[in-house]
Parts: C-alpha cells; sequence; structure tokens
C-alpha cells in the first residue's frame, strides 16, 4: 500500500468528486483493458464501457470496504472490475442474440503496441491450437470461459491437482516460446 491509496482512499470516503476523476485517471486505462479482454466476443463496446462506469460507481459506493492494509487501490480496483465483467459477461451468454465485442483493449495504446499485442495474440493462438488434449480444452475453458478448476475437473474426470498442474506447464511453455526472440 502506498501513501498516495491512503489519500485517495480518505478523499473518496469524504466523497470528493475530484477523487473520484484522480482514481479514473490513474486506474481507467487498466480497469477498461482488463473488462474487454474478459468480455471479448460478447456484447457490445458500449457493454464493455457502461461495465467500466460501473466498476467505477461501485468504488464510490463501497469505499469504506477497501482495507488499505490488505493491498493496493489498483489491486481493488482490478477485483471489482473483474468480478463486475464476468458477471456481465454471464448475463449475456444467457442472453439470446447479444452481439460479439470484437473490440482490442487498445485505451491509450499506441499503433506499435497494437501491432505487437495482436502479432503476439496471433502467436498465441497458433499455440493453443497446437497443445494435445485435454490441454487445450483446459485452456480454453480456463481462460476463455472463466471455469473454476473444480468445474474442469469434474468435466473432464481429472482430480483438481493434475488440472493444476496441466495449466503450469501451459503457462511455462506459453512463457518460453512467446519469450524467444523478444527484446528484454
Amino acid at each position: 500500500m502506498n501513501g498516495d491509496d491512503q489519500h485517495l482512499a480518505d478523499a473518496l470516503r469524504r466523497r470528493l468528486p475530484s477523487a473520484l476523476e484522480q482514481l479514473m485517471d490513474r486506474y481507467g486505462n487498466g480497469v477498461y483493458g482488463l473488462v474487454s479482454r474478459i468480455m471479448a466476443g460478447v456484447g457490445r463496446a458500449e457493454d464493455v464501457e457502461e461495465c467500466v462506469s460501473d466498476v467505477f460507481l461501485a468504488v464510490w459506493r463501497r469505499i469504506d470496504e477497501y482495507d488499505t492494509a490488505k493491498g493496493s487501490m489498483r489491486t481493488w480496483l482490478l477485483i471489482l472490475a473483474k468480478y463486475s465483467a464476468l458477471d456481465v459477461r454471464r448475463k449475456m451468454l444467457r442472453r439470446p442474440g447479444a452481439e460479439p465485442f470484437e473490440g482490442r483493449a487498445t485505451a491509450g495504446a499506441s499503433v506499435e503496441e497494437t501491432v505487437i499485442s495482436m502479432e503476439a495474440s496471433a502467436e498465441m493462438i497458433t499455440l493453443v491450437n497446437a497443445l494435445p488434449e485435454p490441454d487445450r480444452t483446459i485452456f480454453y475453458r480456463r481462460y476463455f470461459y472463466y471455469e473454476s478448476l473444480e468445474q474442469i475437473s469434474k468435466g473432464l474426470r481429472l482430480t483438481g491437482k493434475a488440472v493444476e498442474n496441466r495449466l503450469y506447464r501451459m503457462r511455462k511453455m506459453f512463457r518460453a516460446k512467446l519469450g524467444e526472440g523478444r527484446p528484454e
């Protein structure tokens, strides 16, 4: 926890609108990026923006729940964003005729960063598609459908530990493959 987080939390508790503006300026791009990644393929860009607005409204309403001793403002905010986006995603997947959101998390990104991100995404998709079964299914269920380890293990009739180990090995392999030939 840093002093800026403490001052920002105190200002939010005093209901200073400038504190909410500062919070949005400081963390808005990160929240938008996380929400858009979670909602990729579901809904429209407006749905992502509405979810981001809801996250900041939740912070305004729930600031008394924030405990500086437990973690940074950024961490708390991203946790709120993650669960808000997952809730919206679940609701939209149940709604018939939902339009896909194909946008990329490019808020504040340069053209070069966007191109590099797209290249990395294409490379990642190639690596995922090359995975043997059941690893590919585990990967998709965990990182695209946001299923819990318990749901995956039950669905594939594997132990939770086996699923954890497979995910660990996949992440290790991805880091090794995606890290090759890239500048540090």
